[in-house]
């Protein structure tokens, strides 16, 4: 009808199955791309599924076209049937005589020796199954089994399972979890975008040799909203809409012929908009007086219901004034009691919190209190000599957690007792918390006055501030923008560092042995770290390889369209494709950066291999084991030297001491897989020490 109007060569939303009409989206190249690839090889059980209508027939045909030219292909349509007749379908259909008096086990030993005969020839034996939805819970266990016939090559027959959306929700059963654990692939095909629901319509046109736009971006807007997206529809739409506008003389689809051929073509009647529709259409008809007239008369009863609703509202809702609101308005009083209640101290429970923190503040300007306190973190407290002398004339042992002392300093010597080490260093909060362990810092208040205080626990993005007897909560902020630059922690007591390069060969062996148990922990760990951080850079190399594969099928997918395919024969399109493949692929960008990517990744994971067989070799019991772990730990860690710095991270990481931070970040970790060859992966020690200020500035 429409097609001398248009100038079309043939109709472009028949409807029919016609391999030039068929439209290939980003997620159907995906699911083709994946399809083809796990079916190429045997052993593979794949699963397509999407709604009524979205094409999934058409694009199995075009995965059968794609797949390998030794490939026995078998297509079950109709899903009525039982684990007898799924055999005796498979084997009949391979050539192989099955008659409906042979058991199970006779038709599977037959399937068996028909497979091993096609795999020894090299043909790969593939059942397609359409509407599986409606396969029976009994073959879909058969299938199962069938797929488990293996050979002296593995598995030997393909499984593809077509059906629509509720496929899924049969496989998800709990009674199928083995059959879905053998499942590779769960491709879905969704329904088309708006952005896709236009390409798909100017792509079908394109191929009847329309040259100009015929539907506006409002038509198909209105059409993808009326479809669902679904090409069916979509198809039945837009032909209702080319026989609407050949019929009114229109070169151009707009929304309103859309709309009007949506409901014909959906519903073949009129509805409630059309005669909403027809109702106005009558109005605008009439002439100019009258329509005038019909104006005034709406405005008038406009005013008369704005005046009347106004009137009631005087009368039943009475305007007061402020001053009235105030005096009489209880809900205003309440409010006006609530923030009395916040601005004065001590009257409830936010403001006494402020009352106590600022006091506690007050009382904190000594950085010996504090260091006391941090003591205390720890498990130990401070007595006096008296006190002391109390305590040992009852009885109690050496292990108790007083600490007998002259004065209420704590030394050095003090510390050592309780295998202690203190070390106070100047540098930004995030290198304070990284020890990841409570730290002694330095704060001012309000009016600029230091304070000290023990930053005790980090959640969220909330610090926990131990200040005088008290603990507090307090936004991470507000800790990081009062930080004074100094802080003080405690680790496992090691002694003077100093003996490392001291020229008695004791003292410094002495030094070392003392290290050597947390080198041999650090080892350890940065061994584990290496192999699991090479594991997931192999398993993103492997990843970036099916990246490649699909840029290469997208390339020859492109390539396709340009090639014009009358009057040739498949083998002359081949033959064009091979010729132009090659180049095609020189000239693609985003093939040149997936191979770019796919060398970075190869080289992480080689780099990451060489380094854990480095880590291997070190042995803490040899001489030069010392002397490598330590490199390491440094390298490491950024350092250079072995200093109190160095130490205490070391001591840190190992001990059992009081934690800030429970649960430490893997994002060090993923950003060091992420880097290109030339990038640093850190080990799990030095990945916790950067997590550990990345984690705790972003959730405490």
């Amino acid at each position: 009808m429409y097609l001398e109007y248009f100038g079309l060569d043939d109709y472009p939303f028949d409807g029919l199955p016609d391999r030039r009409f068929y439209y290939v989206g980003g997620s159907q190249h995906q699911s083709l791309g994946l399809l083809t690839t796990a079916l190429s090889r045997s052993g593979s059980i794949c699963v397509l599924s999407g709604a009524s209508g979205v094409g999934k027939t058409t694009l199995v045909r075009m995965l059968m076209r794609s797949l390998p030219r030794r490939m026995r292909i078998i297509s079950i349509d109709d899903p009525r049937l039982n684990p007898h007749m799924l055999l005796a379908t498979i084997l009949r259909a391979s050539g192989v005589v099955a008659t409906s008096l042979e058991s199970i086990a006779e038709l599977t030993l037959k399937l068996r020796q028909m497979l091993e005969k096609s795999i020894a020839m090299g043909i790969i034996t593939t059942v397609i199954c359409d509407e599986a939805q409606g396969l029976s819970d009994e073959v879909l266990e058969q299938i199962r089994l069938i797929s488990n016939i293996e050979g002296e090559a593995g598995k030997m027959i393909n499984f593809l399972l077509v059906g629509q959306e509720d496929l899924i929700a049969h496989i998800n059963q709990h009674k199928h979890d083995m059959l879905k654990n053998r499942i590779k692939i769960f491709a879905v095909i969704p329904r088309l975008k708006e952005e896709e629901v236009g390409a798909y319509l100017t792509y079908r046109l394109q191929q009847v040799s329309c040259v100009k736009p015929i539907f506006t971006n409002r038509a198909i807007a209105v059409i993808t909203k009326k479809s669902g997206g679904v090409p069916r529809l979509i198809n039945a739409i837009a032909d209702m809409c080319l026989t609407l506008a050949c019929e009114r003389k229109k070169k151009q689809v707009n929304s309103f012929l859309a709309k009007k051929a949506a409901y014909i073509a959906r519903h073949n009647k009129v509805g409630v908009k059309d005669l909403i529709s027809n109702y106005f259409k009558e109005i605008f008809s009439l002439s100019l007086y009258e329509r005038i007239g019909l104006i005034i008369a709406a405005g008038v009863c406009a005013g008369a219901a704005f005046y009347g609703a106004l009137y009631l509202m005087r009368q039943y809702y009475p305007l007061n004034t402020v001053e009235e609101s105030l005096i009489t308005d209880t809900q205003l009083q309440e409010r006006y009691s609530d923030v009395a209640s916040y601005l004065f101290q001590g009257r409830n429970a936010a403001s006494r919190e402020l009352f106590f923190f600022n006091r506690a503040i007050s009382q904190a300007y000594f950085k010996s209190d504090a260091f006391e306190t941090l003591l205390k973190v720890h498990g130990y407290r401070l007595a006096l000599k008296s006190h002391a002398r109390a305590a040992t004339g009852s009885g109690a042992d050496s292990s108790s957690a007083a600490l007998a002392a002259s004065d209420a300093v704590i030394t050095d010597e003090l510390l050592e007792r309780v295998s202690l080490q203190s070390m106070g260093q100047e540098g930004d909060f995030a290198e304070a918390i990284s020890y990841n362990t409570p730290v002694l810092i330095g704060m001012v208040d309000d009016n600029l006055t230091p304070f000290y205080c023990v930053l005790y626990r980090l959640s969220d993005d909330v610090a926990h501030l131990i200040i005088g007897n008290y603990m507090f909560a307090v936004k991470l902020d507000y800790v990081k923008e009062r930080y004074l630059g100094s802080y003080t922690i405690f680790h496992p007591y090691i002694g003077d560092i100093a003996d490392l390069s001291s020229p008695k060969t004791d003292t410094r062996k002495a030094m070392e042995n003392k290290l050597r148990p947390y080198l041999e922990q650090y080892r350890q760990h940065a061994l584990e770290s290496t192999n699991r951080e090479a594991n997931i850079a192999l398993e993103r190399y492997d990843h970036q390889q099916q990246v490649v594969a699909q840029v290469r099928q997208q390339v020859r997918q492109d390539l396709l369209a340009t090639i014009p395919t009358d009057n040739r024969s498949d083998a002359e399109i081949e033959q064009m494709l091979d010729e132009r493949f090659s180049e095609a692929l020189d000239k693609s960008d985003a093939y040149a950066e997936a191979i770019r990517a796919l060398g970075d990744y190869e080289q992480v994971s080689s780099r990451l291999e060489r380094k854990a067989d480095d880590i291997r070799t070190i042995s803490l019991k040899l001489d030069d084991g010392y002397e490598r772990a330590m490199s390491l730990f440094l390298e490491d860690q950024g350092l250079t030297a072995v200093s109190d710095k160095a130490i205490a991270i070391l001591t840190l990481m190992f001990s059992d001491g009081p934690r800030l931070i429970d649960v430490m970040s893997n994002s060090a970790l993923d950003s060091a897989v992420e880097m290109p060859a030339d990038g640093k992966a850190a080990a799990v020690g030095a990945a916790a020490a950067a997590a550990g200020a990345a984690g705790a500035g972003a959730q405490g």
